[in-house]
């Protein structure tokens, strides 16, 4: 029995590359699976894609390897994670594992082989908002819409100033009461600062900012905390939109328009489009929000795609 692996780090294989599995593992390994297996003159952490039953021509017997062990971790791609990674090799034609580097933050990797037995720590979080969230009479229609529709993906047309974020805020208030995670991507750090600051003055000091300035080890702590369920409130840039989310009840696009979500280095991406396929595969609702949506957004809006929502009306400078 073979398994095609994926190492995490790097590979000279774009297809991956594949490794003997022993009688105690069989039973053991399976898709998606972490594994240690040697690699050029050390070992390295690997991800178990498929299994194979016959060797190619252009493999040996006698020069496969065994995987080394199973990394005993209390952590497995989930199935929107594997559908998502998948669906990125292919869409993108990369190689698988440049796009399981995504779902990794390397500290975690790092700590995993460091540690014989690693044990995830959550932090315990809790959000207090102040009052309700109140909406204007528009927000307020708005808003009651998103909730009822039977249609995940929506687009906010919303001009400057209209409070796009009282909305954002109405809705990552109804993910609460539900106990679900909200995500909202935001484009650049400095937006996600600003933003950021008016959550947390409405819901404490919990929510999450993911970015470039986050340290290594912060970025695990908070990815351990997002896989754990408590964590319930993240803000961040693109890479936030891989994080193990277990109850993601909604994902918020700000900006939609700003080519900085379009990842220009290996793996390249468009998070937009990746969002879209999470919501379908999660049946998860995406809010996608700007004053100058792309050409493509409207058009899936007026092909009701997208379903549209218009908010023309200003609700004051110092509230958006």
């Amino acid at each position: 029995m073979y398994y095609r692996v994926f190492p995490l780090w790097r590979s000279f294989d774009d297809y991956g590359l594949v490794y003997r599995v022993s009688e105690a593992l069989a039973p053991h390994v399976s898709a998606w699976v972490l594994v240690e297996v040697p690699f050029q003159t050390s070992s390295q952490l690997a991800v178990c894609y498929e299994e194979i039953w016959e060797l190619q021509d252009n493999y040996r017997d006698d020069a496969v390897k065994d995987i080394i062990q199973i990394i005993d971790v209390p952590y497995k791609l989930s199935q929107l994670q594997c559908e998502i990674i998948a669906f990125m090799a292919r869409y993108y034609i990369v190689p698988v594992h440049h796009v399981v580097s995504l779902f990794f933050p390397i500290n975690l990797i790092e700590k995993i082989k460091k540690e014989t037995i690693f044990k995830m720590s959550p932090k315990e979080y809790s959000y207090l908002p102040d009052n309700w969230i109140i909406l204007s009479e528009k927000q307020e229609e708005i808003f009651i819409k998103i909730k009822s529709s039977n249609n995940l993906r929506h687009l906010l047309y919303g001009v400057t100033w209209s409070g796009k974020t009282q909305l954002y805020m109405k809705l990552i208030e109804q993910n609460l009461i539900l106990w679900k995670q909200t995500l909202l991507l935001i484009p650049e750090i400095i937006l996600t600062s600003q933003i950021g600051e008016r959550i947390k003055e409405e819901f404490g000091r919990q929510v999450i900012l993911l970015n470039s300035s986050v340290s290594a080890a912060k970025k695990t702590q908070l990815w351990i905390d997002i896989y754990s369920g408590n964590a319930k409130i993240i803000i961040g840039t693109r890479s936030a939109l891989f994080y193990p989310y277990q109850n993601l009840g909604m994902i918020l696009m700000d900006e939609e328009h700003d080519q900085s979500y379009i990842s220009d280095t290996a793996p390249r991406y468009s998070t937009k489009e990746v969002a879209e396929k999470m919501s379908t595969i999660g049946h998860i609702p995406l809010i996608l929000a700007s004053w100058t949506p792309t050409a493509v957004s409207f058009y899936k809006a007026l092909k009701w795609e997208y379903e549209l929502h218009q908010l023309l009306e200003i609700y004051g400078k110092n509230k958006e």
